[in-house]
């Protein structure tokens, strides 16, 4: 009989959430205050440096609710959260833009350029935050190109990006990066932000997004670009450690599903405010009194420090 215990490699979501758990915290209590939230996103303060994720599609889970987008985005209003929206068509994002959330419109990587352009338009004329694309999505797992709700994906090279960039007053976020190198990439071609992320997992044996994040923000050191991290981001220790490894900010996923299922926007600010007090909570324990003081100094993997 197999053993059930020996973990699949290729599962990128569970060598995350191990590498995520291997990662260990030292105490630093003497001086130590009450810690602060409070967190510059892309020229704006928010309440948190946890975020909304970046769901697609989700409609009501039952008939008489609301679509469980506008529900979790009207969580992330009420939370001076940054919100994220993933792929829906124009009409249900400009009733996501319409609960007031600083929403960031992440739109697929289309073969069609002129769906990318007008999305990118309308995200602009009707108020988003900021908008984006999951470039991460361009291949299906056949080794061809994806299809998503009958759009064929494509290739996206630096200068489709950079033709992104310029398209836009907005903040233009690449959602999906995974190397030094399309990081590199990501700030040639002028991009905002990126995300460190795998997508849960799109690409087998995709590296934790945790364990690239030092070498991206190293060899972004000294530009403008923001560095967001998501995959496996549950709980307020996972978020303090990605907070500690680099990143500005951190996009939670489905940790807040099963809640806005049951509860919608109400379930949502409850798992949101547990997360924002485990983050305090840690940040208290390691003397950090704001989001910025967070280092990797704090931080042991395999018995060693990481910073």
């Amino acid at each position: 009989m197999a053993d059930k215990t020996v973990k699949n490699p290729a599962d990128a979501n569970g060598i995350t959430r191990d590498y995520l758990d291997s990662i260990l915290i030292e105490e630093r209590i003497i001086d130590a205050t009450t810690a602060s939230l409070e967190t510059e996103i892309l020229g704006q303060k928010f309440s948190t440096p946890i975020m909304m994720p970046a769901l697609s599609f989700l409609r009501a889970f039952l008939p008489e609710r609301e679509n469980a987008m506008i529900e979790y985005s009207r969580a992330a209003m009420n939370m001076n959260m940054v919100n994220w929206a993933g792929m829906t068509d124009n009409e249900d994002f400009g009733k996501i833009l319409a609960t007031g959330a600083k929403t960031v419109r992440v739109i697929k990587p289309f073969a069609d350029k002129d769906k990318v352009f007008d999305e990118i338009a309308f995200a602009e004329q009707n108020g988003a935050f900021a908008v984006g694309m999951d470039i991460d999505h361009v291949f299906g797992d056949d080794g061809g190109y994806d299809v998503v709700a009958d759009y064929p994906m494509g290739t996206q090279t630096k200068e489709d990006i950079r033709s992104y960039v310029e398209a836009t007053k907005l903040p233009f976020v690449v959602k999906g990066v995974l190397s030094v190198s399309d990081a590199v990439k990501c700030a040639e071609s002028g991009a905002a932000a990126i995300v460190v992320s795998h997508h849960r997992g799109r690409m087998p044996f995709a590296i934790p997004p945790l364990m690239l994040l030092p070498d991206v923000c190293k060899a972004l050191e000294g530009s403008k670009v923001e560095i967001f991290v998501d995959c496996g981001m549950n709980s307020g220790a996972d978020a303090y450690k990605a907070l500690a490894l680099g990143a500005k900010a951190v996009l939670t996923g489905r940790a807040i599903m099963p809640p806005l299922a049951k509860e919608g926007t109400e379930g949502v600010e409850k798992q949101i405010d547990k997360m924002n007090r485990e983050l305090a909570m840690l940040m208290g324990y390691t003397g950090c009194a704001r989001t910025e003081d967070i280092s990797a100094d704090a931080l042991w993997l395999n018995g060693k420090k990481l910073g």
